[in-house]
């Protein structure tokens, strides 16, 4: 087994915190290897004043860590789950889900509660999904898009006059800004998007030691549930920044999926739900494909497909 292997990562301070989670845990599972934490600038990190559309949304937080994994540089990757594209380089795989934490969506920074904010009201996000479902919600909303780092999207609420920001709760709650929490929002208002809150540790496929010491340090419940959500993602071929959610919950031994597509207007949302009891990968997996052939079906494929003519 080799000695020692070095972890590339995101430098956001939400990046490097995730980052050191799994070196702990991987260090405590395995104290005889050295793990180093290598930090990697992103062209989403660099480029935040731009919309995702503008840069090529999908993949840019990660392109230039899996070029690093790829040229050897690193030997594993961390990532926010939700920041990976469904298709990875040829030679890259997810080895493990290592840990997740909330998967819901927040009003972060407000005065008042979502019911309760004035009529008009202005909400920063830079998601399609939560703009769709906010609107769904309460259609006098002005959704403004934002971007940036947690710390930058709150900061946004005073310069560009917000009456609050839309943000997953797993960062706030692992930077230590919980009291920046207006409230959690309910699924049956936001769903949150497929693989929220998740870590996942990517790399490259012949790395077969190293997957043996990431599979032994993985979340096996909580994979379960992530990989049926990435598995209706993937099958949507629509990409992280689509209006689409997911959630997988496993309780009583039984795995719910409930997933929606919805218009930019928030106009229509479609929603649908299955089960299993059948708790493992392949099964998932085939579930999650399932539900999204269903959604398409209902109308989801022509609501995605209306988003790439415009």
């Amino acid at each position: 087994m080799k000695k020692n292997y070095i972890i590339g990562t995101r430098n956001s301070n939400l990046a490097l915190k995730q980052c050191q989670l799994v070196k702990e845990k991987l260090q405590n599972k395995f104290p005889e290897v050295e793990f180093e934490i290598k930090e990697i600038s992103t062209a989403g990190d660099r480029e935040r004043d731009k919309k995702f559309s503008e840069i090529n949304g999908e993949g840019i937080f990660v392109r230039e860590i899996e070029l690093a994994l790829l040229a050897g540089e690193i030997d594993l990757a961390v990532h926010s789950f939700k920041d990976l594209p469904t298709e990875l380089p040829e030679d890259l795989e997810v080895a493990a889900v290592i840990d997740r934490v909330n998967r819901h969506d927040v009003l972060a920074g407000a005065e008042k509660k979502l019911a309760e904010l004035p009529e008009g009201a202005r909400l920063g996000t830079g998601s399609l999904r939560r703009k769709s479902q906010l609107l769904a919600y309460r259609s006098d909303l002005e959704i403004v898009p934002i971007r940036g780092n947690i710390e930058t999207r709150l900061k946004k609420i005073k310069t560009q006059n917000l009456d609050g920001v839309i943000l997953a709760a797993a960062g706030l709650e692992r930077l230590g800004l919980q009291d920046q929490i207006t409230e959690y929002l309910s699924t049956e208002i936001c769903l949150p998007s497929a693989r929220q809150g998740a870590v996942a540790v990517e790399i490259r496929k012949e790395s077969t030691e190293l997957k043996k010491i990431l599979k032994e340090t993985e979340a096996q419940t909580t994979a379960l549930e992530v990989w049926a959500e990435h598995a209706f993602l993937k099958e949507m071929k629509a990409g992280c920044h689509a209006p689409l959610a997911a959630e997988a919950v496993i309780e009583d031994q039984k795995l719910t999926l409930t997933a929606a597509a919805g218009e930019l207007d928030g106009s229509r949302i479609i929603r649908r739900k299955v089960s299993t009891n059948d708790l493992n990968l392949n099964s998932v997996q085939k579930l999650g494909r399932k539900l999204a052939r269903e959604i398409k079906a209902a109308g989801g494929a022509e609501i995605l497909a209306s988003l790439q003519n415009n």
